[in-house]
């Protein structure tokens, strides 16, 4: 898997900016989102920089259906949404050898305005989730 990343092929189109980075990697500020369909449902948010920084990332209405982070109107503003069809809504996985234990940071979501292609990391601060949300096993 490792290597696959390593020769990844994407356009310029495909480049996703996040002008803050991402909260402990400021540094990496372009992204592409890559689908392996082996991995599904999950994805992966990979550095365009060859340092081979990616993060598994999931759309958390996929096992949260009722998912709703309070999420302020100024955090979103240098976003430029104009419509809610812009957002691409992640949620940052750890995913553990054993596949019941990995979880999602639905703390942290990801906000990325696919029409313009920039997004972040926005910090919530809502008691109902946590850093750790278990996706597939029990509680």
């Amino acid at each position: 898997m490792g290597d696959f990343f390593k020769d990844l092929v994407f356009s310029e189109e495909d480049i996703i900016s996040f002008p803050a980075g991402i909260p402990g990697f400021e540094k990496q500020k372009e992204f592409v989102i890559v689908h392996l369909p082996e991995y599904t449902p999950f994805e992966w948010l990979v550095s365009t920089d060859g340092s081979g920084l990616r993060f598994a990332i999931i759309n958390p209405m996929v096992f949260r259906p009722d998912y709703s982070p309070d999420i302020r109107k100024e955090q979103l503003e240098d976003l430029e949404i104009e419509k809610p069809e812009d957002i691409l809504l992640y949620s940052i996985v750890t995913i553990r050898e054993n596949p019941e234990e990995s979880t999602a940071n639905l703390i942290g979501p990801v906000i990325i305005n696919k029409t313009k292609r920039v997004g972040k990391q926005i910090i919530i601060e809502d008691e109902k989730y946590t850093i750790k949300e278990n996706i597939l096993g029990k509680k």
